[in-house]
């Protein structure tokens, strides 16, 4: 028995002799370990807490904007010039739409009619010849990051809606009419030929605007080549010469005609160059060619014949090519 004591030593007292040192550490590094624990629980829970309050607010002031933008744009008539759709038309627009569609990823029917009446303004401006009410003169004539990252984010929000888009009998129709009236501004919007602005005394200014535009299409944060590929994934497959020879006339065949426009606009802006390539985004455009585009499934099954030469032309397909030569000559 006494042998058994010099064993045991006490940490508390007399009271404790009963549990052994081993024992003891053992309980002592499982109370340590549960109390840090319930910190690491306890600080987490807090910053749930934060995010969600942050987010509820975040979206209780985006419905405001949102009550607030609808009244304002119920009378768009000869009030409307370019520096105010960009203040108060475009600014809470973009705001309340990143909130409550980009961000959740999903379309709601009231957020949709937001996206048709804002597109419908935009373009209207766009085709004015009146300098004061065409957003474009201001692009044009200020160096303001603003106006470029406006229109910037309505590339992306278009890019959005096209992955969103499902041109089947099982689509929503009125995404559809969405979709073609976005992929119709995104069109005028990196046009030259489509801005009624221009003249001999800004038309370097706004060249240069319109191939900024062009090049962040062609970059990865537009995310334009993502949605592209999941458009065009959704289209039916059709085998039969016969079948595609037909021209389609309807909203399926409009959207799919401008996606290619667009897909191959920022191939055209210069000749590839794999010293200067970075200049215009071309090597983006082309690396996301190739990951998203001519690796969807029966691609040329999928899209109408009349679109496929404008996929294969030399212009399109030669940046691809080299740039998949120059990788191959990188792994060696």
């Amino acid at each position: 028995m006494e042998e058994l004591r010099k064993h045991q030593v006490s940490l508390r007292g007399a009271s404790a002799r009963e549990i052994s040192r081993d024992a003891l550490l053992e309980k002592v590094s499982l109370e340590r370990e549960h109390r840090n624990y319930a910190r690491k629980a306890a600080s987490a829970s807090i910053y749930i807490q934060k995010v969600w309050r942050s987010y509820n607010e975040t979206r209780k002031v985006a419905i405001k904007f949102q009550d607030e933008w609808e009244s304002l744009v119920k009378n768009p008539a000869e009030f409307m010039t370019g520096e105010l759709i960009s203040c108060s038309v475009l600014r809470p627009f973009i705001f309340f739409i990143t909130c409550l569609s980009i961000r959740p990823q999903k379309i709601l029917a009231r957020e949709l009619k937001c996206m048709q009446s804002c597109f419908g303004i935009i373009l209207e401006s766009i085709n004015s010849t009146d300098s004061k009410k065409n957003i474009c003169s201001l692009i044009v004539d200020t160096a303001e990051q603003r106006r470029t990252y406006q229109m910037q984010k309505l590339i992306s929000l278009c890019s959005f809606i096209l992955s969103e888009c499902d041109t089947s009998p099982a689509g929503s129709r009125d995404i559809v009419v969405l979709t073609s009236l976005g992929l119709r501004l995104v069109v005028v919007l990196t046009d030259l030929k489509s801005w009624k602005i221009v003249n001999d005394d800004n038309i370097k200014e706004a060249d240069a605007a319109v191939k900024n535009l062009v090049s962040f299409m062609g970059n990865c944060r537009s995310g334009l080549y993502a949605s592209l590929r999941r458009y065009i994934s959704r289209l039916d497959v059709c085998f039969s010469p016969k079948g595609k020879s037909i021209v389609q006339t309807d909203d399926k065949f409009l959207i799919s005609a401008s996606a290619v426009t667009i897909a191959i606009r920022p191939f055209s802006l210069t000749t590839y160059n794999m010293v200067d390539c970075s200049k215009f985004e071309v090597h983006s455009a082309a690396e996301q060619y190739c990951l998203y585009l001519l690796t969807i499934p029966w691609l040329t099954q999928r899209l109408p014949a009349v679109l496929l030469p404008a996929l294969k032309h030399k212009s399109t397909l030669s940046p691809c090519l080299q740039l998949l030569l120059v990788m191959t000559d990188f792994k060696r």
